[in-house]
């Protein structure tokens, strides 16, 4: 008698109508049930049968339900879901019907889906795979069901760490394709420079070589040294590639060449990058050139002159050969004629010289080691190496920041806009948080006055204010201070516009040294060379060339991230029986455990709380000081030094676990 009845469906609706209505971000767990977590901090339980409608992610809205003083979320919308487009591996159930696993570590459920009519690949169990969403439960759809629109690559591929990362963030595997034939597109004349001795400093392997130097000493009237000239030639691509070419616009949307372990995948088309554009030795190329006068410390005298050019690389080095040459190791590489060794110890002089001026005016990088993969052929990681920069990448370095930062002046004074890569140091909102910080870390009754003058929020927010500060922790040295404040810090730019890089400590800094490998030195290279040759039409880069920059130069990141995350796995999954203890530094603290880095490898472990101390009681995490306190004692906090052991290797989602060996 109630089947249908209008008065008890209106009683139901009223009912619902009247209970309390919340969004949220849905979060799942170990077990079937989950919960919601909403804006104002507040999380409403999700039982196991309300999560069988929406997954971990989903952005919803709910009706909250009270029942014997307990409050849990019933999902009535789906806003945003979690899956659109998503990666995963291919399964089939017992009849045979396709199905997919989603990869992503929080999501559990088993999708069904079926095969685009497009994809033609025949599908095994354990493939990789590109898949669309099609129905939800919350959109009056049964179940989650999904279409497979791309395959990735087999299970066994061992490279699927690097094509199952590129298809996850929408990134091409291959080259650009090339022209079928190139000519020089440049009608204005070019300055013969094929006469000065430039050289190629790069690492063994690079076939992509944009940038030479010449260094020659400047004298005064009485033939006394006085400063030095230095040349910067950077390989000019845009020479070659029509403004409204295909290869113009994928390098518009790729915007950076992709270094990933063992390989790499290029902006431009390889025969370009590699050969045509490639600083070779003995070769002519055409190029860009900015000749920088100084004085012996360093100091930038005058203008810079910028010419368009031919010029003749007559040297190829490597790093580590010459740095082993100016470090004075017992058998090291000898330049093969004078003018070669002539040019690596003026280049070393004037880099001292730069580097001494940096340290007093800007700021230097911290020193830190770059972690490289040794792979095998098919892909295997033989070995994790730790390096640093050494002597000859830091000549390279030195003139390629002075040249960038000559490069931001010369385009804000000449052409009026460019692309500038900008830092404006801490995030605004931060200030007071920097500046409480610092104050209660360095200052003490007889420079408390003298410190809140030069840690004031607006001191901090100018170039030289921040600079000072960062002078005065040098001074101290400290992981702990570093990794604070790098929290107070925002994110670095791409602006039309000259603004300051705080983080170098410079004034103005735009990169046009890697045309080959970024798009942003490109478009740098068309203004410069358009204000050369008296171009009328110079266009500030549009604000989407700026964005797509942004985005891109996060997804690099990302990629590299996650294919090192993949690889790591894969290596120390070896020595997993044997539970090796490694040297760590603690990255991050927080309620669920402490996320460290090994000092031998650079990777990154997860310390679970539960391994920490078996009464969570005991643990409270200060979110200010990102410290772990046990039992009301400050026991660990970021930058500390500590023994991990590997206790678990989990490479279905690249994750290491350990616990503290002390």
């Amino acid at each position: 008698m109630f089947q249908d009845n209008p008065l008890l469906a209106q009683l139901k609706q009223k009912i619902q109508d009247n209970k309390p209505k919340v969004e949220g971000v849905v979060r799942g767990s170990d077990k079937s049930y989950g919960f919601l977590e909403c804006e104002n901090k507040k999380s409403y339980f999700l039982p196991p049968p309300a999560m069988k409608k929406v997954m971990h992610g989903d952005k919803i809205r709910a009706a909250i339900e009270s029942s014997d003083g307990k409050e849990q979320a019933e999902p009535l919308e789906l806003i945003e879901p979690m899956l659109s487009r998503f990666i995963a591996k291919v399964r089939f159930n017992k009849e045979g019907k396709l199905q997919l696993l989603v990869d992503h570590p929080q999501i559990k459920q088993v999708i069904g889906a079926k095969k685009a009519k497009k994809l033609t690949q025949e599908l095994q169990a354990g493939d990789w795979v590109v898949a669309q969403l099609k129905s939800h439960p919350l959109r009056d759809d049964r179940f989650l069901f999904a279409e497979v629109t791309a395959f990735i690559c087999h299970e066994d591929d061992e490279f699927a760490p690097w094509w199952v990362t590129l298809a996850k963030h929408e990134q091409s595997r291959y080259p650009v394709d090339g022209a079928e034939s190139y000519q020089m597109l440049d009608t204005h004349e070019r300055a013969d420079l094929t006469a000065l001795h430039f050289v190629t400093i790069d690492s063994e392997t690079t076939q992509d070589m944009d940038d030479a130097l010449y260094l020659e000493a400047r004298y005064d009237e009485n033939a006394v040294q006085n400063g030095w000239k230095l040349v910067v030639a950077i390989a000019d691509p845009t020479a070659y590639i029509a403004e409204d070419s295909h290869i113009e616009k994928s390098a518009k949307q790729r915007c950076f060449t992709n270094y990933l372990p063992g390989f790499n995948i290029p902006m431009l088309p390889r025969e370009l990058a590699d050969d045509l554009c490639s600083l070779t030795p003995n070769d002519t190329k055409a190029a860009l050139v900015c000749t920088i006068n100084t004085n012996l410390e360093g100091e930038v005298m005058g203008d810079v002159e910028f010419t368009s050019a031919y010029i003749q690389s007559k040297a190829k080095l490597a790093y580590d050969k010459v740095s082993d040459y100016l470090e004075g190791k017992d058998n090291a590489w000898q330049a093969e004629d004078e003018k070669t060794q002539e040019q690596i110890d003026a280049l070393h002089a004037f880099t001292k010289a730069r580097i001494q001026w940096r340290q007093t005016h800007s700021l230097l990088f911290k020193e830190s080691a770059d972690f490289d993969f040794e792979l095998a052929e098919n892909g295997k990681v033989l070995a994790i190496h730790a390096s640093y920069r050494r002597i000859a990448n830091k000549i390279v370095e030195e003139a390629m920041i002075l040249a960038n930062s000559c490069a931001a002046i010369y385009l804000a004074k000449n052409i009026g806009c460019g692309i500038f890569n900008t830092h404006v140091g801490f995030d605004s909102k931060n200030l007071p948080l920097a500046k409480n910080f610092l104050l209660e870390q360095l200052s003490n009754e007889e420079n408390q006055a003298e410190l809140s003058l030069r840690y004031s929020e607006e001191n901090l927010a100018t170039l030289a204010g921040y600079c000072q500060m960062r002078h005065d922790l040098e001074k101290i040295d400290t992981d702990y201070l570093e990794m604070r404040l790098r929290r107070f810090l925002t994110f670095a730019e791409f602006k039309a516009e000259l603004a300051p890089h705080f983080g170098l400590g410079l004034s103005g800094y735009a990169t046009w040294t890697s045309p080959i490998r970024k798009y942003s030195d490109m478009v740098n290279h068309r203004l410069i060379k358009g204000f050369l040759t008296g171009k009328q039409e110079q266009k500030a880069p549009e604000e989407s060339v700026l964005m797509r920059l942004q985005e891109a130069r996060r997804q690099n990141r990302l990629v590299e991230r996650d294919i090192a995350d993949w690889l790591y796995c894969r290596y120390l999954a070896q020595y997993l029986e044997q539970k090796p203890v490694f040297e760590a530094v603690i990255q991050d603290i927080m309620r669920g455990g402490m996320r460290v880095q090994l000092v031998e490898n650079g990777a990154s472990i997860f310390v679970p709380a539960s391994t920490i101390s078996t009464n969570r009681d005991d643990l409270v995490v200060n979110s200010d000081e990102i410290a772990l306190y046990i039992q009301g004692e400050k026991a660990y906090k970021i930058g500390d030094s500590v023994q991990i052991r590997l206790t678990d290797v989990r490479e279905d989602t690249r994750s290491l676990i350990g616990e503290l060996a002390q």
